[in-house]
């Protein structure tokens, strides 16, 4: 019989064991939908954090908000990392009870995403390595052209830092619409750029803009540094991509750097890395060498 207490604690002991796996979630993401650059970091995230993730995803519309809100505020996990422009809006506008970071959002000062308790991962990568593997392919590069609308300070911010760590001068212009873009674009080329960093700002960049600035390029023979490599199809000379695995480790690296009552640091943290890849028929007509090197740290198509 005196067995019987120590063999009731093992059980008790062993029953609490495999529960653990059941407890409740350490960190709750809450994603705008299930597709594109959106799905990648949430698998990243998925993939990254050693320890239990709650998932509600929005679908891509506000049909599902209130009840998604509901569940998260009712939950005791503090922690919500927010995916997509979406989902920072909803974390923004209903989850100050919470502490959020937000990814894969480029129009933040637009719906200003930014509190003491909810802070961001940059959507741009790294421009330093972006610059730097332009100015490698064309060493004669000395001055950059960029074009963005009323709501992308942090975007110039970074391009000023990248441009100025690397001997660049970065000419900026801001435009209120799309229908401003190409003016800007002639008035630079008039201001003598060597190149366009096409930013990724969709308050002035419609796809028929962006078509706009790429047969402006190629006509007035101008290099185009591009954010997706689709764009290197229509005559962009390089594009830079982000890596999704650093997006997640950043991004889980703020939380654990957060104290109970605010997200730490700056309101935005760069990426430190970017994935380049050049057009080849591009750096052709330009005459430019793409030197072993640059072979190894890029790809090439």
């Amino acid at each position: 019989m005196r067995l019987l207490p120590v063999l009731l604690s093992l059980l008790l002991s062993l029953l609490a064991l495999l529960l653990a796996p059941l407890a409740r979630a350490d960190i709750i993401v809450l994603a705008s939908d299930d597709k594109g650059a959106v799905a990648a970091a949430t698998g990243a995230l998925q993939a990254a954090y050693g320890a239990r993730i709650t998932t509600y995803n929005l679908g891509g519309s506000r049909a599902r908000e209130t009840d998604v809100v509901k569940a998260i505020n009712a939950s005791p996990v503090r922690q919500v990392v927010a995916v997509g422009l979406l989902a920072a809006q909803v974390a923004r506008r209903r989850l100050d009870e919470k502490q959020v970071v937000f990814c894969q959002v480029l129009n933040v000062e637009e719906f200003s995403l930014i509190a003491p308790w909810m802070k961001g991962v940059s959507g741009i990568p790294s421009l330093t390595k972006q610059f730097a593997a332009w100015k490698a392919l064309d060493p004669g590069l000395r001055k950059i052209g960029l074009i963005t609308g009323r709501h992308a300070s942090y975007m110039v911010a970074e391009a000023q830092m990248a441009a100025r760590s690397l001997g660049l001068e970065l000419d900026h212009v801001a435009v209120a619409s799309d229908r401003a873009v190409l003016p800007a674009l002639q008035e630079l080329r008039e201001r003598r750029i060597q190149g366009l960093w096409l930013a990724p700002d969709s308050t002035i960049l419609s796809q028929r803009t962006i078509f706009d600035v790429m047969a402006f390029s190629v006509r007035h023979n101008l290099p185009v540094l591009a954010f997706s490599p689709a764009l290197l199809r229509e005559g962009a000379l390089l594009s830079a991509t982000a890596d999704t695995g650093e997006i997640a480790s950043v991004t889980l690296e703020r939380l654990r750097r957060s104290s109970a009552s605010e997200v730490a640091g700056e309101p935005l943290e760069a990426l430190a890395e970017a994935h380049i890849t050049i057009n080849a028929a591009a750096a052709a007509r330009f005459g430019l060498t793409i030197t072993p090197k640059l072979k190894e740290q890029a790809n090439v198509q």
